[in-house]
């Protein structure tokens, strides 16, 4: 069993290591476009802003370091900060109520490199995910949601494009200012 540090981490150590993992995760996001002819400068702007700030710094930390012991209501701002989050970014579903029919395909593709990033942390750098795949994840987790047939199209199009153009090794030294 992992036995947890007894000691108190300083916010500002928190807020850096979110601030270099969020700019890995854009990095990441804008790697995927550029695969598929796009770039998203303004992606996840929101992040180092409050809400989202704090919600996020402290989950992402908690996930990198595991040994530490972070206040009890952490997940309890994650989850304020996600739903802040969610709800104002249009490339995620909850900005559209839940009615996915209405994403346009700008943000459908946005979205598609949002979720490769999402899993290549979870697969290749943080080591926990069920999922080994971005086609795997979206066929148990979203391929049941309103989406058009266009959209559908739109999505595995992008996903196979991203999956047969991406060079793991490039992709991992983006996240190498986490990894250290």
């Amino acid at each position: 069993m992992l036995e947890y540090m007894l000691m108190k981490i300083p916010i500002e150590s928190i807020y850096e290591f979110h601030k270099r993992r969020t700019i890995c995760h854009i990095a990441c996001v804008n790697y995927f476009a550029g695969l598929v002819g796009y770039h998203f400068p303004e992606h996840d702007n929101d992040k180092n802003i409050e809400p989202m700030r704090t919600g996020y710094a402290y989950k992402n930390y908690a996930g990198y370091h595991r040994e530490y012991n972070l206040p009890d209501n952490y997940d309890d701002l994650f989850v304020v900060a996600r739903k802040t989050h969610h709800a104002h970014a249009s490339h995620h579903i909850e900005f559209y109520n839940m009615d996915a029919s209405k994403i346009p395909d700008i943000c459908l593709i946005e979205m598609v490199c949002d979720w490769f990033s999402a899993s290549f942390e979870q697969v290749y750098v943080v080591h926990e995910y069920e999922y080994k795949t971005v086609t795997e994840w979206f066929d148990a987790q979203m391929a049941h949601m309103n989406w058009t047939p266009a959209q559908l199209k739109t999505i595995r199009k992008t996903i196979d494009l991203i999956e047969s153009r991406t060079n793991n090794d490039e992709v991992m030294n983006i996240w190498e200012p986490i990894i250290k």
